[in-house]
This record gives C-alpha cells, sequence and structure tokens, in this order.
C-alpha cells in the first residue's frame, strides 16, 4: 500500500524534501484534474467500459454514482508516502440520449461531495466539499452491430473535458482535455466481451517548481479498457479492468472494477462496484467502492438467440421474447415448443395430438389445421377454383377449366382430339397423339392402320400383322425398329449372306418400300466376342454394308438406310454360352426419326 506513488501522467509524484510544512508552504500544485473515473452513460452492456452498443433512437439514460476513493493522491520521499488526499467522495452524474439508432449524445457531471486533506497538501484550507469537477460533453458514432448472422458492435466517439471546475480542489485541468475513442464488444452466448481504446489529450507540462530531478509532468495518455459481463438476466455481474499507457514521462497504472447490477423495474436499476488500483498515477486509488442507480430505457436490449430480461419480472410476454421459458408448463423450452401456448407432449416437440380438421395429420404438423388436406400438401386442401383437376398454384387459367398438360389453360380443339389445334396437323379430323392429331391411315382398308400393318396394299387380320392368311410375314413394326422374325445368316467369318436369310430380307425390304413414313432405317449388324475386337468391328461393318446393299437392290432408297457394324459392343446375351453368343450374332434394323440422337450419324 506504501509504494503507491505519484508518476508524470495526471499529476506527478513527488519527493517530501525536508521539512513538510515547509515543502507545503513554498511549493503550490498547479491547476490539474486529480479524478481518473469515467462512466459509460449509455451503460448497455458495462457501467464503466464502452462496448460499442448504442441506445435505440429516442431512448434516454440517466444515472447517478456516488464512490469513494482512497489515498488518490500521494507524495513520497526516500520510500515513505504520505497521502495529500487520503479520500475522496464523488457524486458523478450521466445522461446518455440518442438521437439514431446510430448516433448518441452523452455528458457527465462529477461532483466532490467531500475531500479529506492531508497534512501535506500544498493549501491544507483549499475547498474539502461540493465543488463542481470537470464535466465531460461527448458524442458516439455506431459503425456496425451483431445480428443473427453474427458480426460484432463497433463504435467510435469522443469526449471533450470542459476547465470549469474548482481551481484549488484538484478539480480542473488548465485548458480542454480531449479523449477520442474506439468501441468493440461481441455476445458470445450468456456473455459479452469489449475492448474500449481512447487517447487522453490534456495540457501538460509541470505542476510543481520544486527540483529538477523531480518527475512532476503531466502529459498525454492512450487508456484501454476490456469488460467481461453476463447477459440476460435480471441480475448481471461484470468485471472491468482499466488501465493507462502513458505517452510522456509519467508512470502507468491499472484499476480492476468488478461488480453487480440489478434490474428493480423497466425504468429503474441499482449497481455496486468495488476494485484496487496498482500505480503511481494520480487519481489511482488504494482501492474504490461505487454505488448508484439508472433510470430512463435502462432494460438491455435482447440480443441475438438470448432471452429478454423482462422475462425475469413477471411481466406477460410473448413466447419468442422469452425462448428459455416453459409458458405452457409442458416441460419444453418456448424455443423448442412448436405449440408454446398449449400443454402437450415433449416428444411431440410441446404439441398435443388434436387434430382439428380430422384430416390424419395432427395440429403440429398440418399447415392448414382447420381445412382437410393431405399429407403431400402438409395438410392443405388442394385448391381448384375451375375443377379443371389443376391445382390453383399450378394453373394458369385458375377461373377457366383447362388440361393439365396447357397448365390448366383452356385450348381449342376443333376435332376435340385433345390436341390442341397450334399443335394439331389435322385440326378438322380426330387423331391420335402419335400421328401429330392426325387420323390413322389404313390403305388397305382391313382394319390394321399402315404404322402396325406389315402388307399394307393386302388385307389381313391383325394377328396376321395385316398380311393375307396364306403368307408369313417375317416383320414386325415396332415404334423404334423392324423386328425380325427370322434371321440373317452369313458365311462364316465373311461378309456374304446365305441364300436362306433371303427371305427375311425381302420382307425387310417390302416393309421399307411400303412405308415412306419410315424416313431412316440403320443397319446394324453384331458379333460375339470371341476373336479380336476391332477385327470383329470391321467384320460387322462390312456385313451391314453388305445388308444395305442388299436392300437397295430390292428398290429401298440408298438415303434412308445406314450401315454401322458395332462388332461385339453391343451384345443382349452372355457370351459365356454358345446360345449367348449365338444371339449376339445378329442383325437389327433400327428406325431413326428427325430428333434422334443417333440420326447424326454419317451414312454409309
Amino acid at each position: 500500500m506504501g509504494r503507491r506513488m505519484l508518476a508524470p501522467g495526471g499529476l506527478v509524484l513527488l519527493l517530501l524534501l525536508p521539512g513538510m510544512a515547509a515543502f507545503a508552504q513554498t511549493t503550490p500544485l498547479k491547476l490539474f484534474e486529480l479524478e481518473r473515473l469515467e462512466l459509460n452513460p449509455g451503460a448497455e452492456g458495462s457501467l464503466i467500459v464502452g462496448m460499442g452498443e448504442l441506445l435505440q433512437a429516442g431512448q434516454f439514460r440517466t444515472s447517478a454514482v456516488a464512490h469513494y476513493s482512497h489515498r488518490p493522491l500521494m507524495l513520497f520521499r526516500e520510500g515513505k508516502a504520505t497521502a495529500v488526499v487520503g479520500g475522496r467522495s464523488t457524486m458523478h452524474v450521466s445522461a446518455a440520449y440518442s438521437l439514431t439508432n446510430w448516433l448518441q449524445v452523452e455528458g457527465q457531471l462529477p461532483l466532490v461531495l467531500l475531500q479529506q486533506l492531508g497534512p501535506s497538501a500544498p493549501n491544507p484550507e483549499s475547498p474539502k466539499s461540493f465543488v463542481l469537477g470537470t464535466p465531460t460533453v461527448g458524442l458516439r458514432l455506431g459503425l456496425l452491430t451483431q445480428d443473427e448472422q453474427g458480426g460484432v458492435d463497433l463504435a467510435v466517439g469522443g469526449d471533450v473535458g470542459l476547465p470549469v471546475g474548482s481551481m484549488d480542489a484538484y478539480a480542473r485541468d488548465a485548458g480542454l482535455r480531449v479523449s477520442p475513442r474506439v468501441m468493440v464488444g461481441r455476445r458470445f452466448g450468456f456473455f459479452r466481451a469489449a475492448l474500449d481504446a481512447g487517447l487522453m489529450v490534456r495540457p501538460g507540462g509541470r505542476v510543481t517548481d520544486v527540483n529538477s530531478e523531480i518527475l512532476d509532468e503531466l502529459g498525454n495518455e492512450l487508456r484501454i479498457g476490456a469488460a467481461l459481463v453476463t447477459t440476460g438476466r435480471r441480475m448481471r455481474w461484470e468485471f472491468n479492468v482499466r488501465g493507462m499507457v502513458p505517452l510522456s514521462q509519467q508512470p502507468g497504472s491499472v484499476e480492476v472494477l468488478p461488480g453487480v447490477r440489478y434490474l428493480v423495474n423497466p425504468s429503474l436499476e441499482v449497481f455496486a462496484l468495488a476494485g484496487v488500483g496498482m500505480g503511481k498515477t494520480p487519481g489511482t486509488p488504494l482501492f474504490r467502492v461505487l454505488a448508484g442507480g439508472s433510470f430512463g430505457d435502462v432494460t438491455p436490449r435482447r440480443g441475438p438467440k438470448e432471452s429478454s430480461v423482462r422475462c425475469d419480472m413477471g411481466l406477460s410476454l410473448s413466447p419468442e421474447e422469452c425462448p428459455e421459458k416453459d409458458d405452457d408448463g409442458d416441460g419444453v423450452r418456448n424455443l423448442d415448443d412448436k405449440c408454446p401456448l398449449v400443454a402437450g407432449d415433449p416428444a411431440r416437440a410441446g404439441c398435443s395430438r388434436t387434430d382439428t380438421d380430422s384430416d390424419g395429420i395432427e395440429d403440429s404438423l398440418d399447415a392448414c389445421p382447420t381445412e382437410r388436406g393431405d399429407a403431400a400438401r402438409q395438410g392443405c386442401p388442394v385448391r381448384d377454383q375451375d375443377n379443371d383437376g389443376v391445382a390453383d398454384e399450378d394453373d394458369a387459367c385458375v377461373a377457366e377449366a383447362g388440361p393439365a398438360e396447357n397448365r390448366g389453360c383452356p385450348a381449342p380443339d376443333r376435332d376435340k382430339d385433345g390436341i390442341h389445334n397450334d399443335d394439331d396437323a389435322c385440326p378438322d379430323e380426330p387423331g391420335p397423339p402419335e400421328r401429330q392429331g392426325c387420323p390413322e391411315e389404313d390403305t388397305d382398308k382391313d382394319g390394321v392402320p399402315n404404322r402396325e400393318d406389315t402388307c399394307v396394299h393386302e388385307s389381313g387380320p391383325q394377328s396376321n400383322l395385316g398380311c393375307p392368311e396364306h403368307e408369313v410375314p417375317q416383320v414386325v413394326i415396332k415404334p423404334r425398329q423392324l423386328e425380325l422374325r427370322g434371321k440373317v445368316f452369313f458365311e462364316a467369318s465373311q461378309a456374304r449372306i446365305q441364300q436362306r436369310s433371303f427371305v427375311v430380307l425381302d420382307w425387310v425390304a417390302k416393309v421399307l418400300r411400303e412405308h415412306p413414313e419410315l424416313p431412316r432405317v440403320v443397319v446394324g449388324a453384331h458379333t460375339d466376342d470371341r476373336g479380336f475386337a476391332e477385327q470383329n468391328r470391321q467384320l460387322s461393318q462390312q456385313r451391314a454394308e453388305v445388308v444395305r446393299r442388299y436392300l437397295i437392290d430390292k428398290g429401298v432408297a440408298a438415303e434412308r438406310l445406314d450401315a454401322r457394324g458395332y462388332g461385339p459392343d453391343k451384345p443382349v446375351d452372355s457370351n459365356a454360352t454358345s446360345i449367348g453368343r449365338e444371339n449376339n450374332r445378329r442383325v437389327d434394323f433400327m428406325i431413326i426419326r428427325d430428333g434422334d440422337e443417333s440420326s447424326a450419324a454419317p451414312r454409309k
């Protein structure tokens, strides 16, 4: 305790010269402000340290703080300390008002209530009570605000100390003091941390003219504060550390001030702090005790993912404002309760098994709990004003019935075949979609449409593919291929067609001649996997070209035929058995229509 000294940086520590009385009579101290305590007028987070938060637009806060500092000003000589000011009781009044969410004005007014001057005081007759200190006014500008996505609270500001305090009670500087500062804070769950850094610019110079060896200069300094506070409760705790880094020949100092604050009601808060000081800077006491109250908009704002402080005050609040409470008493927090005002089953997220609309979907899962609906629509009914079977959400013509393929709008269809006139190649004659709305062609009038009739110019039953009953057709017309009822055989390892295959190929040529609507056909030749794959591909290509040439010789237009040899690349059966290999050795006839990807391949 006895080693607390004054040093350059506010008032510098003075070494007592022999004869304390003589020193007191001949070395008066010059003007300076002893008090180092600064309050946080808005006090959203800490009472002492700025945390980057501002009051909301139109809110105000007024605080009255009584505090006592023990031995804030001492002189020493040869290790012996003598108190110039043994104790000091001060009343601080502060106020803050926010013009907007990002601009706040503030001020502080200290009043020295009682000052105990020691025998070494230069002027023991100086005023000891009810002395005005240095008032300050300032602005605070909010730059960033923490939200649900994260971030920090960031503000900058500045205070000006006015030289209007008492001249004889260590309560006034010789001129203006200016303190620009930056404040940043962030919430971490139930607590909040902050850092406040500022530059104190004040009148400097020698305090006394005693001895050139005595360090007694006032000067500028860097003031740094840090705070850790709890949030979201009616009673909150805070831990503050305030320090000074000198920018001239004065020692540094640190004060530690833990405290507690309690919200009496939404407009009144009381608080108390106590702590110790370390260092020789004038104004740094051995210990300090504070107590006071705040009035106005003192209820802390609800932070991200945090309960309102008012939840602990017995007020009627919404479940959203108090997510940690259980308003319906069902054992599920409001935050997790999907039915926070009705007691329910914890296993059902706090909801009961109620099904108001009896649609089989309980209310907790029903997006339309008073209207019957299906599970696919989360319990909501299908809205279909025009009753066309197209839900209103998908219906481009809500008031007019129309098919789903036309987005619920009516489609002009003169022949009533279900195909819009714009898409119907025969709008006045009904026909199937595969013929673009045109009626089926049946050249031989045997009841078998040409698209399925292997014998277009000869009548025959459907069971015989439209061919006369005395004939055995070898080709079945499918939508994507000509399916053979026989097989195309070649001489072994050669591209020569065996004579027994001519019947099948003649039927293929007949079908292609009688069906000019088939634009192109790919003659595909395949082998099994025995031998070299590349040789098999070459052989299959040669066989495909031989078949193509045969069909051309039978009257099929060359431009309608492609020849492609696939070798072993497209098996239809396993090559592990003789039967499988036989099945893989084949020739097929694939129909290529406009728009097919394969139609782009070069013709052979």
